[in-house]
């Protein structure tokens, strides 16, 4: 598929319900849990005001105005206060493999190291293959254990990064 225009721009609004459905059908088609991730966060409706407040943020990507994807970052409760976590990148299989991920998460890194952070944590699931091949390449490392209360007890593979 050919992508065309591309947009990344911070979330608004009128995104949070579309973006909660899309992070919802990425999580069905991997065969997630339904609890302990992201499927079943409170907040996963209502995405701008969870990420509308001070050293948090969330984009959404758009191609030819469609939403395809999206990725935040934010504080990390239970974490030291210079961890952040990156949260809730999910992408169409329309976008996967076309380095969109990538430039995603090089933007959420320099966002996260502006706000202040110090170290960046990842917590995902093994059949999500080509994300963790993207978190080694880009110098996560691996973790025995979560870090801070994410509430996503179905998450197995915990990483951080150095900023």
């Amino acid at each position: 598929m050919h992508l065309g225009s591309i947009q990344i721009s911070l979330i608004e609004p009128k995104d949070s319900y579309e973006l909660g459905n899309l992070i919802r059908s990425v999580l069905e088609e991997m065969n997630a849990p339904k609890t302990g991730t992201a499927y079943a966060d409170p907040y996963l409706f209502d995405l701008y005001t969870y990420y509308n407040k001070p050293k948090r943020d969330y984009y959404v990507i758009r191609c030819n105005g469609e939403l395809l994807g999206g990725g935040g970052y934010g504080d990390l409760p239970g974490a030291p206060s210079d961890v952040c976590e990156i949260q809730k990148m999910y992408f169409d299989q329309k976008l996967r493999g076309k380095g969109i991920g990538k430039r995603l998460l090089l933007q959420l890194i320099e966002d996260s190291r502006k706000a202040g952070y110090r170290k960046a944590y990842i917590e995902t699931l093994p059949q999500m293959k080509s994300a963790i091949g993207l978190y080694e390449r880009l110098g996560f490392s691996y973790l025995d254990g979560p870090l801070g209360g994410t509430g996503h007890t179905s998450c197995p593979i915990h990483l951080i990064l150095k900023l």
